[in-house]
């Protein structure tokens, strides 16, 4: 194994360059060190005796370049030098993590020095790496982690909760590192972690449900990575009480949603009544809207309409959050009480000034004004968004134990779902959620519950049938064909717009374009079409043709749909085909076909012993045919019945030889034949005897394509048209 040139070069750049002007090499060296994995990973041992000697001094000089740059002044050189060890250790895996704790020890005394937070960063993603590498290794177990893990523990809670600085200081992206470290190293490491629970939680606590009062701009991965770090610490505790610290942590969440919507929910009047012994505590009306910060425990206060759906839309995402986390035990899921808080979530009716509405808006509570009502009827929309993904959530971890309760689901969806079909969050959330519901129970659908669907059949409808540009109100009459009379100022680049755009019809593959399209196929396979009315029906297929949707249309041919009046709705077939012609799903609707026939030169050598037999029994049958014939020519004697059933293979009719006879065996039963009136002058001609003249043998290994049952009835006749003929040639 010869020496790889680019670890030499990396020694040298290393040594010749000064630390402040690594930074700008880190690209070119982190190359470098990827293509010298095999003298850092294989052992002095493994290498040719000419290369050991070079091979160990070049990686002991990169080991030692970089201890110096870690230990070093400067900041310039720590930043290169983590970026590098944890590229060697990458590369290197055993053999130069074994010696890696001196590494360790110095980039754990960097995270107390004073560099910026980028270094403090990768610090933190480079000891979770050596960590992570640590677990297939008891030995490295430890001599390594074990030591050196809760000195890490320890850092990372100093620096995002530093008493004498305040969390605003702290810069997120550092504060989602380490939140992401916990939630890597907890699992193989509770009882490490155990004496920090307390600490974590507190340190956690503004991150998990923030709100605009909080003075923190918390970005979405931030929220997400705290809110997976609470769901695990349930692991911390001891051995066999896990399942229970999950469970008590999901009923106390759910009931601190309930705590909230009491002061959240005061402007309305409610009609909900818990299911799950839920009693709320009376709201004072009179005092500013507000809540949480009661204890230590709870989270940080918030006051005002809009923190306050902010703090309730948080708790739900919450609360989902511990479905889509897997546990290491097996937990009791408090499913009612659960699914009680999602009802109520999704009981509130938004105030509408439609009076053609069919359903009642909320009661208002008189002494709460109109700014705090209007601020609920704003943010109702996003507690139904996070209800529902709460209920997507336990429908993806529970998978078929969501039946029982997916009934009540369907109906509480579609009685909210007038009310908030404005947002394209919610019609997303919906066409998930009646996607599993559908999958479910749609099957069971009577005419009353595929009725409810229709608002939403109409709407998943709208989403995916692409705008027409003519159409799209820019103030040009397409109809006329004219500027538009009551705009005389009109743009002169709209006509080329609409002419060039009036060919892109098709739509963006959004997330809510991918669940209506998704639905809309369900709603053929899953919901028994005879209940469905023929103007939804319509109006799905025609979506379907023109979104190109392929699964719909398929459903469509594959559940078809017939009328009141017996008459079935015409197929989309010609339109599938013109759009999927090429596929082979479309292919096998189109043209089926039969099972491939044997070959000629496939049943030639298993036939050569059949066709020998086959040869040596026509032989015997004309010799014993001979005799007959002169006997029916001299006396000039009538077949009977029995005479055709001594000798079944006389049958004109059946034109199989005995080799066919041989591969596939035919039935000739007594009451087939039928019997034959007598005539004075019927008599048997040669040709009859010898069906082999005018029906020449098959070829070897072609199958006899003809049905078994109805061989007899074609044997008799033909039969009767022989004798027939016999009658006639006699005259």
């Amino acid at each position: 194994m010869s020496l790889p040139p680019e670890l030499r070069f990396l020694c040298a750049q290393l040594s010749s360059t000064p630390p402040t002007g690594l930074p700008r090499l880190t690209p070119s060296l982190l190359r470098n060190v990827l293509r010298c994995r095999a003298p850092l990973s294989n052992a002095a041992g493994n290498a040719a005796k000419a290369d050991t000697s070079a091979s160990s001094v070049l990686v002991h000089k990169l080991k030692t370049q970089l201890s110096t740059l870690l230990n070093g002044k400067s900041q310039e050189g720590r930043l290169v030098a983590v970026v590098l060890i944890k590229a060697v250790v990458e590369v290197g895996g055993w053999e130069v993590l074994r010696g890696a704790e001196s590494w360790v020890r110095g980039l754990l005394a960097l995270l107390g020095k004073p560099d910026n937070a980028a270094s403090k960063e990768l610090c933190i993603i480079a000891l979770t790496k050596i960590y992570c590498m640590t677990h297939q290794y008891p030995t490295l177990i430890r001599e390594i982690t074990t030591p050196t893990l809760p000195t890490f523990v320890t850092s990372c809670l100093n620096l995002i909760s530093n008493p004498s600085s305040k969390v605003v200081d702290v810069p997120s992206s550092l504060v989602e590192t380490v939140f992401r470290s916990f939630t890597m190293l907890l699992p193989r490491h509770t009882t490490i972690y155990r004496p920090f629970t307390s600490q974590i939680r507190l340190a956690i606590k503004p991150f998990i449900a923030p709100t605009l009062e909080d003075g923190l701009i918390v970005t979405s991965s931030l929220k997400e990575s705290a809110r997976d770090l609470v769901v695990i610490l349930h692991q911390t505790v001891p051995k066999g009480a896990g399942g229970e610290e999950w469970s008590k942590a999901v009923r106390g969440l759910v009931k601190n949603i309930h705590v909230t919507a009491d002061n959240v929910f005061r402007a309305v009047v409610e009609d909900w009544e818990s299911t799950a012994g839920y009693v709320g505590e009376p709201v004072n009306v009179n005092q500013e809207l507000s809540g949480g910060g009661a204890n230590a425990d709870d989270l940080p206060r918030w006051t005002g309409i809009a923190a306050g759906v902010e703090r309730l839309t948080g708790l739900l995402e919450m609360l989902a959050e511990y479905f889509r986390s897997e546990t290491s035990t097996p937990v009791s899921t408090p499913l009612g009480a659960i699914m009680d808080a999602v009802v109520r979530m999704l009981s509130i009716a938004l105030s509408s000034s439609d009076s053609s509405s069919r359903q009642g808006s909320a009661r208002l509570h008189p002494a709460i004004d109109r700014d705090e009502r209007d601020g609920l009827w704003c943010g109702m929309p996003q507690i139904y968004v996070a209800a529902l993904e709460l209920v997507n959530a336990v429908a993806e971890r529970m998978q078929e134990g969501f039946m029982p309760i997916a009934q009540g689901i369907f109906d509480q969806l579609v009685w909210v779902y007038p009310f908030g079909k404005s947002t394209p969050e919610f019609r997303l959330v919906t066409y998930v959620i009646v996607a599993k519901v559908l999958l479910h129970i749609g099957q069971s659908f009577d005419r009353t519950q595929a009725g409810k669907l229709g608002s939403i059949i109409r709407s998943c409808c709208k989403d995916l049938q692409p705008l027409d540009p003519s159409c799209r109100g820019d103030g040009v009459e397409e109809d006329s064909g004219k500027q538009s009379r009551h705009n005389a100022n009109q743009n002169a680049d709209t006509f080329l717009q609409n002419k060039q755009n009036a060919i892109e019809v098709r739509l963006d593959e959004t997330d809510l374009v991918v669940a209506a399209r998704k639905l809309l196929s369900l709603l053929l396979s899953h919901i028994p079409q005879e209940f469905l009315d023929i103007s939804l029906r319509s109006s799905i297929e025609r979506t379907a043709i023109l979104s190109h949707n392929k699964d719909a249309m398929l459903s469509s041919i594959l559940n078809p749909f017939v009328g009141k009046n017996g008459k079935a709705l015409a197929s989309v077939l010609p339109h599938l085909t013109q759009a999927f012609g090429s596929d082979q799903m479309v292919e096998i609707l189109l043209r089926p076909r039969m099972p491939l026939l044997p070959s000629v030169g496939a049943r030639l050598p298993t036939n050569d012993a059949i066709h020998e037999e086959s040869e040596d029994e026509d032989m015997e049958l004309h010799t014993k045919l001979d005799p007959i014939k002169g006997n029916l020519n001299e006396h000039n004697t009538l077949i009977d019945e029995h005479a055709v059933s001594e000798y079944p293979g006389l049958g004109p009719a059946v034109h199989t030889s005995s080799h066919d006879a041989a591969l596939g065996p035919i039935n000739f039963d007594l009451p087939s034949f039928k019997p034959v009136a007598a005539h004075n002058s019927a008599t048997m001609d040669e040709t009859m005897l010898e069906p082999n003249l005018n029906h020449p043998r098959q070829p070897i290994g072609m199958e006899d394509t003809r049905m078994e049952d109805e061989s007899s009835d074609e044997e008799s006749a033909h039969l009767n048209m022989s004798l027939d003929g016999m009658d006639s040639d006699s005259e």
